[in-house]
């Protein structure tokens, strides 16, 4: 792996886990020598995080990580709404049996209450669950656009729903053995249904945190 990837994977990490909040100024050399990486692959990382969306460019004043606003988040639960419902149907048809019994293990993750590091990869595997299931739809296109909008979901998670790691990840725990008996069952219908009401509950719980004022750095307009 290069030093650009391991930069990339490691700024990436530090955003979608809030470490570094929304609207944090980024400035090329205090991230070389906080990480430890050059300022070259810390440079080619910013430059592919302002792609996938999670930095922004400011003219004449250098990079911050993308702020988090209302209306973002209601994007981001529409073209879920748009995208996983027919990624969840169109497993349920095409997918084969050994793809399906594959989601098994993510779809019964568990975690550790009250602790940080297991309720991260909770919401890392909850990421990778989901984005299999597209995968298990057969259109690869769809699996990629669907990866990028759960990273920034995992960041909704973190700087939304602060103290209710327990709550939060329970309740996807149920969905999550929802959405793969109904696959297991070749149920389109049931599965495009389940995900559909997983979706608008997530939309629930994150604006009602937003709304309460639960991270300083979210703009609520």
């Amino acid at each position: 792996m290069s030093q650009t990837e391991v930069a990339y994977g490691h700024l990436k990490h530090l955003i979608l886990t809030g470490a570094l909040a929304p609207g944090e100024e980024l400035r090329e050399s205090a991230l070389a020598e906080s990480s430890g990486y050059g300022r070259t692959p810390i440079r080619e990382a910013l430059r592919r995080l302002v792609q996938e969306g999670f930095v922004e460019v400011r003219p004449r004043q250098g990079y911050r990580v993308s702020v988090v606003t209302l209306a973002s988040v209601r994007d981001l639960f529409e073209m879920r709404l748009l995208l996983e419902p027919a990624a969840a149907e169109l497993a349920a048809t095409r997918a084969s049996q050994e793809e399906l019994a594959a989601l098994h293990e993510l779809a019964h993750e568990s975690y550790v209450p009250g602790d940080p590091e297991s309720y991260e990869r909770f919401l890392q595997h909850n990421r990778e669950f989901h984005v299999r299931v597209a995968r298990a739809a057969g259109n690869e296109r769809l699996a990629r656009t669907l990866q990028v909008l759960l990273e920034e979901m995992q960041r909704l998670f973190f700087i939304s729903l602060p103290g209710r790691d327990g709550d939060t990840a329970s309740e996807l725990v149920h969905e999550h053995h929802e959405l793969h008996d109904a696959l297991l069952a070749r149920d389109a219908a049931r599965a495009r249904q389940v995900v559909i009401d997983q979706i608008e509950a997530s939309r629930a719980r994150v604006m009602a945190g937003l709304l309460a004022g639960a991270h300083p750095t979210v703009v609520l307009a």
